[in-house]
């Protein structure tokens, strides 16, 4: 088993991305994770939050491991919600799990007044008073050494139900083979920059056997963010005193990389590989000390951070050592872009992975654009000769395509979609001067509060750039095509939905791949 271990804000973001990547076929077969925030109601953990339930509903409704292919000797698809994730909790929720309680101070923590004197003045000597007042309601908020502290004592939770639980998994994990986790967190603010070294310390001492086959890394997120204090609303201008400050990112980051090296340097390494991700042009996010306003929305230092975590999982590298990101020095225009070949990937096979996302964001596309409108559409049942994929494969059961259940699951997939994938996707592609350059941001429409809307005539450029002679309506018969000759040989899905949705893969797939060889621009 595979674990992923996520630290506040940044690692609720990340896991997003993952997610969504799993979600595309891109993750391992069995993923465990949970999130370490004392913020637990942050606004990105709940949004994560919701995304796990709706990722599980979308499992339930349509994964299925696909068998045969389409004909002609292609390749099966991804098995798109593949990745069966391990929530170590019988409520199959995401555990969002607090090393504090909201409603101690963190000196009740430290049991201050119960030190001696000595103990007392050496707590002093590393903690201010407003730290050791600081309510713990929101979290760290970017106090490191709080966190640190808070976390150092993780090994008496031992009968903490989660801990318990995944203390239990490891040592079965190694048992039975080699087991894997990476922690993820900003090393700049409060929670990530103080739970990532206490894991790994930690981590280390679990096993009772196999030692040597617990492979260990950590993401570690450098500055991507920045924000203004002076934005702050009424309700956090009685935080500001204690809240993180954008300010001290850069030297916050600073010390936590003097802080690796010291360990390098003095043989307290315990990394099997540590990834160091940030942006030289921070974007600009509202200005909150936490709880549900905290909402950044998604940036493609996530996205990176997501394939280094996937990376690993799929095979560590060799060295034990540090791995870092950074533009091409010799880019014409100065500007520090994002394309398919700037991914850093070592495991992962760099067009394995884009033509599983376009396959996914194809099948996502046309359900949104076409063929949802379509099996929803009274006229179908009435005149169901008018599409043969659908006349064969569709009617002549007890069941129904238009039946309450199987309409339930198809509005999940459109609710997916339109309001998470596509969505996220844009805030990825919203990072300011076109700088991420992965699929092509016009086709797609992303109006306030409101559902995607997908452009038809794009279909074709799905990939970046828009280009005009990709455009129009003919590539949606192409697919079409491709639904009814996917219909003849798909098979293995036990309700109406979920043949649905494996005809669409499978039809994606023979699009995109015969596209790729036709070599049109905007597709391959």
């Amino acid at each position: 088993m595979k674990t992923l271990i996520f630290a506040g804000g940044s690692g609720a973001r990340v896991l997003e991305a993952v997610l969504h990547l799993c979600a595309a076929g891109l993750g391992p077969a069995n993923l465990r994770t949970f999130v370490i925030d004392p913020d637990d109601s942050n606004g990105n953990g709940d949004k994560t939050s919701k995304l796990v339930d709706r990722y599980l509903k979308c499992q339930e409704a349509f994964q299925m491991q696909h068998a045969a292919a389409s004909g002609n000797g292609a390749e099966a698809p991804p098995s798109f919600f593949g990745t069966r994730l391990d929530l170590l909790n019988h409520e199959n929720r995401l555990e969002i799990w607090r090393p504090v309680d909201p409603d101690q101070q963190f000196k009740d923590l430290l049991n201050f007044t119960g030190l001696s004197v000595v103990q007392r003045d050496v707590v002093r000597l590393l903690l201010t008073d407003e730290e050791l007042k600081m309510n713990m309601k929101r979290g760290f908020r970017g106090h490191p050494a709080l966190g640190a502290a808070a976390l150092s004592l993780l090994p008496l939770y031992q009968n903490d139900e989660l801990w318990a639980q995944f203390s239990t998994a490891i040592q079965q994990d190694l048992a039975q083979g080699e087991a894997k986790a990476v922690i993820v967190g900003s090393i700049f603010g409060g929670t990530g920059a103080s739970a990532i070294h206490p894991l790994v310390r930690y981590l280390r001492k679990l096993p009772q056997q196999n030692n040597d086959k617990l492979k260990v890394a950590a993401v570690a997120l450098v500055p991507y963010f920045s924000f203004n204090s002076a934005d702050a609303g009424q309700e956090d201008i009685d935080e500001n005193a204690t809240a993180a400050q954008s300010e001290w990112f850069p030297l916050a980051s600073r010390s936590a990389a003097e802080y690796y090296e010291h360990l390098q340097k003095h043989d307290d390494w315990q990394f099997d590989a540590l990834y160091w991700l940030g942006d030289d042009s921070p974007s600009r996010v509202r200005y909150s000390t936490g709880g549900p306003n905290q909402a950044n929305p998604a940036h493609f230092i996530d996205l990176l951070a997501a394939f280094a975590c996937l990376d690993f999982l799929a095979e560590t590298p060799p060295g034990s050592t540090c791995y870092y990101a950074g533009p091409e020095e010799s880019n014409p225009a100065g500007l520090n872009v994002l394309t398919w070949e700037d991914i850093p990937m070592n495991a992962l096979k760099r067009n394995k992975v884009r033509t599983a996302l376009q396959q996914f964001q194809l099948l996502g596309a046309a359900h949104l654009s076409f063929y949802h409108p379509l099996l929803t559409n009274e006229k179908l049942s009435r005149s169901p000769y008018c599409v043969p994929w659908y006349l064969d494969r569709f009617t002549g059961h007890d069941e129904s395509l238009q039946g309450e259940q199987n309409q339930k699951n198809l509005a999940l997939l459109t609710n997916y979609f339109s309001q998470d994938y596509f969505h996220w996707w844009n805030e990825i592609h919203s990072v300011a001067n076109d700088r991420v350059r992965l699929f092509n941001r016009m086709s797609w429409v992303v109006e306030d509060n409101a559902p995607v809307k997908i452009q038809r005539d794009r279909l074709a450029n799905l990939l970046y750039p828009d280009q005009a002679t990709a455009h129009g309506l003919d590539p949606i018969d192409l697919l079409f095509g491709e639904m009814d000759r996917a219909a003849k040989t798909v098979s293995g899905a036990d309700t109406l939905s979920k043949l649905y949705f494996s005809i669409l893969a499978h039809a994606s797939q023979e699009f995109v791949r015969k596209q790729a060889i036709g070599g049109k621009d905007g597709v391959a």
